[in-house]
């Protein structure tokens, strides 16, 4: 019986390949997904994490990297401002989105989103947050800040 193949179809485009990371990146990479995967949190944050990852991985492997390191960093070294080092986690590895990209992903993510917005100096994320949780917000975002022109 001969192998049958599938038609090809031009319409259909192939995605392309996940673009090379550094040897640290890749490290940094594993170490996020990992963590992503092992952490319970709501609104399927985890779920918007890996598509976000996917992302990034296929369309700008350089801001990928800079937010594996800067979402380890935080955890890592920084966790001591935070009981739950998830927020610090999240923001880290969301803090290069561009307003676009965190009007089309963290949408359903409260926190992450008010932390980015800041970055872009933009309060509104914190509209609906109560008093404590924006102070939060803003501390997050001004050690992302501080970090980020370090480098």
């Amino acid at each position: 019986m001969a192998a049958v193949s599938a038609p090809s179809n031009p319409t259909m485009s192939t995605l392309p390949d996940p673009a090379a990371l550094s040897d640290e990146g890749e490290a940094d990479l594993a170490k996020v997904r990992r963590v992503n995967q092992s952490w319970i949190v709501r609104g399927k944050l985890k779920e918007t994490a890996t598509a976000w990852i996917n992302h990034l991985r296929l369309t700008d492997p350089t801001r990928l990297e800079k937010s594996c390191w800067l979402a380890l960093f935080l955890t890592r070294y920084r966790k001591n401002i935070l009981r739950d080092p998830k927020p610090l986690f999240y923001a880290g590895l969301f803090a290069f989105a561009t307003r676009k990209e965190i009007g089309v992903r963290l949408e359903p993510h409260p926190m992450t989103r008010a932390i980015c917005l800041l970055l872009h100096g933009d309060e509104s994320g914190c509209d609906g947050l109560v008093r404590s949780a924006r102070e939060l917000a803003e501390g997050i975002a001004a050690e992302i800040r501080a970090i980020v022109d370090l480098q």
